[in-house]
């Protein structure tokens, strides 16, 4: 499957760059640990009650985020490498109730250590996308953005709950 034309350049790249005020080990099990991934992963409103995690190279990914309205939206994917605590690579995709493939993503992240604080880059490319899914790829960008905030805040309660 290939990229279909109707989505625009624009759609098909995302690079996101956060800071956050904790070691790379932490941030890298806020990634890898499935009860971590539960808080944060999803867009502002939504929650992720299913979050199964294989986390090794070729590990599986399923995970079911759900809408404010109750509608669940589940995806799966799988890690293509791992470089512990410095890098992740992994392709996540949706598929159609036929089984086909609606859209695939490969996000890495890199996880940089700078005096105690880690700088995490974010990048995501569209591998494969029909054109009906322009509308999930036109929020990918929000939806990245408010899951890293929800993990943000995530950060700061866990380091309450242990100071």
């Amino acid at each position: 499957m290939t990229i279909d034309p109707a989505i625009p350049d624009h759609l098909r790249r995302l690079s996101i760059r956060r800071e956050f005020d904790a070691p790379r080990v932490l941030i890298w099990k806020m990634w890898t640990d499935p009860a971590h991934v539960a808080v944060w992963w999803a867009p502002e409103h939504f929650t992720t009650p299913r979050v199964e995690m294989d986390v090794r190279p070729g590990g599986r990914i399923h995970m079911v985020m759900r809408a404010p309205d109750g509608t669940d939206y589940p995806f799966d994917g799988r890690f293509v490498a791992l470089d512990e605590p410095g890098r992740l690579v992994m392709r996540t995709w949706v598929t159609y109730a036929d089984g086909s493939t609606w859209f695939e993503v490969e996000q890495t992240i890199r996880f940089e250590e700078v005096d105690g604080r880690t700088v995490l880059h974010f990048s995501a490319g569209v591998i494969a996308a029909r054109a009906d899914a322009l509308g999930p790829l036109s929020g990918m960008e929000a939806g990245w953005s408010g899951s890293l905030d929800k993990l943000a805040a995530h950060i700061r309660a866990a380091a309450t709950v242990d100071a």
